[in-house]
């Protein structure tokens, strides 16, 4: 039986406790999922080569891989509008409004008639999840 060789990346664990958890380099998992994406390559061999569980590959693939989500930092951030409460806010929409917010690399579009109380509510589910 041929065995493929795994390509190995260096520098993966910045920290390793005794009995703790490790800490490993973010550049070191993104050269990690780089690897596992290219034809062929076992993501489960890849990761007994570098002494990790297959599981937290997967996770990083999901993480760092194509279509991950820029983390917050890279320029996204949500700012208040307005410090008054929401029941006192009044807002003069047209009948047909357009509202459009790009948060966390997602473009969200609200068309139509705008509830305030929901798009509050709407915004105070994305700032807890900033």
């Amino acid at each position: 039986m041929m065995e493929k060789s795994v390509e190995i990346v260096e520098g993966l664990v910045v920290r390793a406790p005794a009995g703790g958890r490790r800490t490993y380099n973010v550049a070191a998992k993104r050269a990690l999922v780089q690897m596992c994406l290219r034809p062929g390559v076992s993501v489960a061999s890849t990761a007994l080569a570098h002494g990790i569980n297959a599981n937290l590959l997967r996770r990083w693939m999901v993480q760092y891989g194509p279509g991950a989500r820029p983390a917050l930092g890279s320029g996204a951030s949500l700012v208040p509008v307005s410090t008054g409460s929401a029941a006192s806010v009044r807002v003069q929409m047209p009948a047909e409004a357009n509202i459009e917010l790009i948060f966390m690399g997602t473009t969200i579009r609200i068309r139509g008639v705008v509830d305030v109380r929901v798009l509050r509510a709407v915004l105070d589910c994305l700032a807890s999840r900033a």
